[in-house]
């Protein structure tokens, strides 16, 4: 029972999270910048493997399911078809890679928290960044798919990290 409570709680987190959007102008370029990637991140560093990765998959099936789970409120299968669905694909990935190198019950360090939000980070972009160079070539998918989004990565990153550190610390 706790496990189910447990995936509920992180994909609604999820979605929630999803819907914490701003933009920033960085070179004259608005990027949004969601809560998404902390959040996901975040259950894949607080969560057990199997745990962490039901809980993205059912996150995902949802959005594919047309409930308006994604950034934005966005939904439908097209999102994890489209030029942009690299980004929701490295969520699960990322969430396999992080779970997969650090024990639940692990008394882990903030700098392996931090390692595993830098890690999870790179392998969302790059997943990103791949499906967006086959659209579009790499270097227009590198300047519209991951320098812009660095800035507000690297605050997720370490706000990401001291919230999980505290968290941990706390169970």
């Amino acid at each position: 029972m706790k496990s189910i409570l447990r995936i509920i709680a992180a994909v609604v987190a999820i979605a929630a999270a999803s819907r914490v959007s701003f933009d920033l102008n960085i070179s004259n370029q608005v990027v949004p910048i969601t809560g998404q990637t902390f959040a996901v991140l975040s259950s894949a560093l607080l969560l057990p493997r199997w745990e962490a990765l039901i809980a993205i998959l059912t996150y995902l099936g949802l959005g594919a399911i047309d409930q308006p789970v994604f950034a934005d409120g966005e939904y439908g299968i097209d999102k994890l078809t489209g030029i942009g669905s690299g980004y929701l694909w490295g969520f699960l990935l990322a969430t396999f890679s992080i779970s997969s190198t650090r024990g639940f019950k692990d008394n882990i360090s903030i700098l392996a928290l931090l390692k595993g939000n830098v890690v999870g980070t790179a392998i969302i972009l790059f997943t990103g960044f791949a499906v967006l160079a086959y659209h579009m070539g790499v270097q227009s998918a590198f300047n519209l798919g991951v320098v812009p989004f660095w800035t507000g990565a690297v605050v997720k990153i370490v706000l990401g990290t001291l919230v999980v550190f505290c968290i941990r610390k706390a169970l």
